[in-house]
């Protein structure tokens, strides 16, 4: 077993070295150098964590997989499995196949995105940078990332999938490919709800004229491509494409979930009274806020100003919201490490999230607090603000802020 799980990172390994070849990394031999070995010690720290089973593997992935196993593979996706959407299902269907714990299985799929995810931030930051340096320094600076680490290679969860979509589908926004970043977006949303967090930036790049709107008919159409499987298999076609709805019965009634999110500042007893709704209001006052001011400077939306509103809806929405989990937070913490290497007085923020996240997730990995539960909301929210006002700036275009490539 050791020797599959050492092929199969030698494969990521090549796959990671070609993406940095592609972007022309390797013309600086010290480049070169430095991604080897760097590249090299990121999955060996991901192959020292792949023996950890954490209770969410436990509890639901290695049933799930199991249960494909004793109903026939890919032919049990007619019956209703856990409460992930059918793209990530159709992994542990094919996992199920093989005589190999789906244990690796599982964690080399979320190893391999992690250096998708990865290359997509580098590509993201390409828009804005040619400096071959800052390229790297994304690339490897999401690798190391202690949250990213943790997800995939120890916890054995997903995000790194979602993810890569949701920053590629930014990254050909801006570029002005608005089929392929619907065609991505899409993909996002099926593999993870949590893309709600970053579709409403597309309105924004409406407004800035980067995607057309007859091309958001190809959302749906990609998203019903993704259920396709699903369908053919056996289940009702509009049940399937309205999971998510019927899952939102099985979100919980806590208003805190583990989340650096406003909701951690504060002690809730059984009745919240009508708080919940007070904070889905205040999400979407967000959003709405974010869209008037969009609207009215949309001659100042360049590709920066674009990123920040992209992290600033990113990150706040979930962090107003109720019923928010500890790894709701994964694409903004890395979307301000990208912003970062666009401007270095940005990096408070990316430390800040990344603190906030880390401690939640060391909460639940460990099964007890560092410190309080509210300190991560505290450190979310000084991280939030500071992303509301270099927004601001780059609208303003003030000279005395002026950004350096």
């Amino acid at each position: 077993m050791n020797i599959f799980m050492a092929v199969c990172l030698l494969a990521i390994f090549a796959l990671a070295l070609l993406l940095l070849k592609r972007e022309k990394i390797f013309e600086n031999k010290t480049l070169f150098i430095a991604a080897f070995v760097l590249t090299a010690l990121a999955l060996a720290i991901r192959a020292a964590l792949r023996n950890y089973e954490s209770g969410d593997y436990i509890a639901f992935l290695s049933p799930w997989t199991q249960f494909f196993r004793d109903n026939g593979g890919f032919a049990a996706l007619r019956y209703p499995i856990g409460n992930y959407n059918p793209p990530y299902l159709y992994f542990l269907a094919l996992f199920s196949y093989f005589d190999i714990p789906e244990l690796y299985l599982i964690k080399l799929l979320s190893i391999l995105f992690d250096v998708l995810f990865a290359w997509a931030c580098m590509k993201l930051l390409g828009l804005y940078t040619d400096s071959k340096a800052r390229l790297l320094g994304v690339f490897f600076a999401v690798l190391y990332l202690p949250t990213v680490v943790l997800n995939s290679a120890y916890w054995g969860q997903c995000d790194s999938i979602y993810a890569f979509f949701g920053i590629l589908a930014l990254y050909l926004g801006l570029s002005g490919k608005g089929a392929g970043a619907m065609v991505s977006l899409a993909s996002c949303l099926a593999f993870k709800l949590q893309a709600v967090f970053v579709i409403p930036v597309f309105f924004i790049l409406l407004l800035a004229k980067k995607i057309k709107w007859r091309q958001l008919l190809i959302f749906p159409a990609a998203y019903a491509v993704f259920m396709l499987p699903v369908v053919i298999a056996g289940r009702p076609f509009w049940e399937t494409m309205t999971l998510y709805f019927s899952q939102a019965e099985t979100v919980g009634s806590a208003m805190n979930y583990n989340a650096p999110s406003l909701t951690s500042m504060f002690q809730w007893g059984e009745d919240v009274g009508i708080w919940p709704e007070l904070l889905i209001a205040a999400a979407f006052c967000l959003v709405f806020a974010a869209y008037i001011i969009a609207a009215v400077k949309r001659k100042e939306l360049d590709d920066t100003v674009i990123l920040g509103f992209a992290l600033l809806l990113a990150m706040g929405i979930p962090y107003l919201l109720p019923h928010m989990h500890d790894r709701y937070f994964y694409i903004p913490g890395v979307l301000a490490l990208v912003l970062a290497f666009r401007d270095w007085r940005f990096f408070p923020v990316p430390l800040l999230a990344e603190l906030a996240s880390l401690h939640c997730y060391y909460a639940y990995l460990s099964l007890h607090y560092l410190v309080a539960p509210r300190v991560g909301g505290v450190l979310m929210l000084i991280a939030l603000l500071l992303t509301a006002a270099f927004t601001a700036v780059y609208i303003g275009k003030e000279e005395k802020f002026k950004i350096n490539s």
